[in-house]
């Protein structure tokens, strides 16, 4: 993901200096989304997104070996930091999803041929505690998921939905219009997997972001498709029969963003309304740490 992402952080870097580049649509922008900035004490590069029980959303630090627990109060934001440990130093923190005692975290590192998911948990009593990664982790190798998994490309989204927890890959398979990411269903109780094809919706896009809830038997998803310019917000059924998923696109941000900001996690709040995460480092700093908080339901 790093070197996929250098030209995008080179486009976001030129258009906050106002040197090239359109820039967002700020009328449109603003009809759409509120920008929240988050103080996260020095820590950015902000990746995935999730939401406790009690309204927290949670994002992780990719190269800052921390978890953030942001309170979310209108058009303001208060993070807590939180300490990583165990996960390996050379593996960069990509996603997140709630654990039942903590934290489900997915990571890309330098090893190609597999992606891994951590489960962590509190070293203490929570409030500015550590999280500590235990057990072996989830790995899903090349063989399994059916799409080469390249050196830092791995775990791009993860979310959780009882026992289940889905991950999504950063990596395309097909090509053209016949493009497709997957994403794997592990049910952690029963030890059980079942690989899916979510069908893309643009001739480039990627999978970067994943969130998920149960709605009575059934397993509802939103997910972030980018790639430079594209910028587009998925919703599908996870479990169903279909090995290959359809999924609805519920906004285009294309014409918005027009490419000048980088959304890494994106979660659905009990009321129905989505918030992103915006991943703003490459290198350098291209610009603040922030939520995208979006002003109509988009997913019911």
């Amino acid at each position: 993901m790093r070197r996929a992402l250098a030209a995008v952080a080179g486009l976001a870097g030129l258009v906050a200096c106002g040197s090239r580049g359109p820039g967002i649509d700020r009328e449109r922008a603003a009809a759409t989304f509120t920008r929240v900035a988050v103080d996260t004490g020095g820590d950015h590069g902000l990746s995935g997104l999730a939401v406790d029980a009690g309204g927290t959303l949670w994002t992780v630090a990719e190269r800052g070996a921390v978890a953030l627990a942001i309170t979310l109060d209108g058009d303001r934001a208060t993070a807590v930091r939180h300490p990583v440990r165990g996960v390996p130093a050379d593996e960069d923190l990509e996603a997140v999803a709630i654990a039942a005692d903590g934290l489900w975290v997915g990571t890309e590192g330098r090893e190609r041929g597999v992606a891994r998911v951590f489960h962590l948990t509190w070293a203490g009593a929570r409030q500015g505690d550590a999280l500590v990664a235990t057990g072996a982790p989830i790995e899903l190798r090349q063989a399994e998921v059916g799409v080469d998994i390249g050196a830092n490309h791995g775990a791009e989204g993860v979310c959780s939905a009882g026992d289940v927890v889905a991950i999504a890959l950063e990596t395309a398979g097909g090509s053209g219009a016949a493009r497709w990411a997957p994403v794997v269903s592990v049910d952690v109780a029963r030890g059980t997997r079942r690989v899916q094809r979510v069908a893309l919706t643009t001739t480039t896009g990627k999978l970067s972001a994943l969130d998920c809830w149960r709605d009575g038997a059934r397993t509802w998803a939103v997910a972030v498709e980018r790639h430079f310019a594209v910028t587009r917000l998925l919703r599908f059924e996870l479990g169903g029969a279909d090995a290959t998923i359809t999924p609805e696109v519920l906004l285009d941000l294309g014409p918005i963003l027009r490419g000048s900001l980088n959304l890494e996690g994106l979660v659905r709040l009990p009321d129905g309304r989505l918030v992103a995460v915006v991943d703003n480092q490459y290198r350098t700093i291209t610009g603040p740490d922030e939520l995208l908080v979006f002003a109509a339901p988009l997913a019911r």
